[in-house]
């Protein structure tokens, strides 16, 4: 019900304006319509100043206030790497904060210690291969982490026993490949 149709049931006890027709009932209209696009302009700002509700402009407003642009494939890959952004704490570094802030990149990934004192590894988890766009994530991911630290990046591939689990010959693979990169990658 639209407040046109609200306004003509709270006149309407009155019994003093004609609701159905004339100059009242298009006033009433009028003033509805208006009161409709007030409601619907504040329920969009009201949706577009929540992060994890907004869609548009407001996804763009939060990324002018941050030091990093995120990168993100997605709406829902860009308001975790928002988040994720916003969470990063000047100067202040530990392995779960790093952990809590690679979200920052816009793909799923995970930081743990490396072997060597001083170097962190980066696993981008659920994505087989080397993630498109992966010299704008390693950018991103070298702001993020201190400069001190070195980043190693390792990637998941198919192993010929992931293949020989799934498909049942070499002319299955052939079928369902087209390319060495799909090869590679193949679930």
């Amino acid at each position: 019900m639209g407040y046109s149709e609200y306004l003509k049931t709270m006149l309407q006890p009155l019994g003093i304006y004609d609701l159905t027709e004339g100059v009242g009932a298009e006033e009433i209209a009028v003033i509805g319509k208006q009161l409709d696009d007030v409601f619907n302009a504040l329920e969009e700002l009201g949706r577009e100043s929540v992060l994890v509700q907004a869609e548009s402009y407001g996804l763009q407003m939060y990324e002018e206030i941050l030091p990093y642009r995120p990168a993100y494939i997605t709406v829902e890959d860009q308001r975790r790497a928002i988040l994720a952004l916003l969470r990063i704490r000047g100067g202040c570094f530990t392995l779960d904060m790093l952990q809590d802030t690679i979200g920052g990149c816009g793909i799923e990934a995970s930081i743990e210690e490396g072997e060597e004192p001083m170097t962190a590894v980066v696993r981008f988890v659920n994505n087989r291969g080397i993630p498109d766009g992966f010299d704008r994530l390693k950018r991103r991911i070298e702001e993020i982490v201190p400069c001190h630290i070195y980043v190693q990046y390792m990637f998941i591939y198919s192993t010929w026993q992931d293949l020989m689990n799934k498909l049942p010959n070499w002319a299955a693979i052939e079928e369902r490949t087209n390319s060495w990169r799909e090869f590679e990658i193949y679930e």
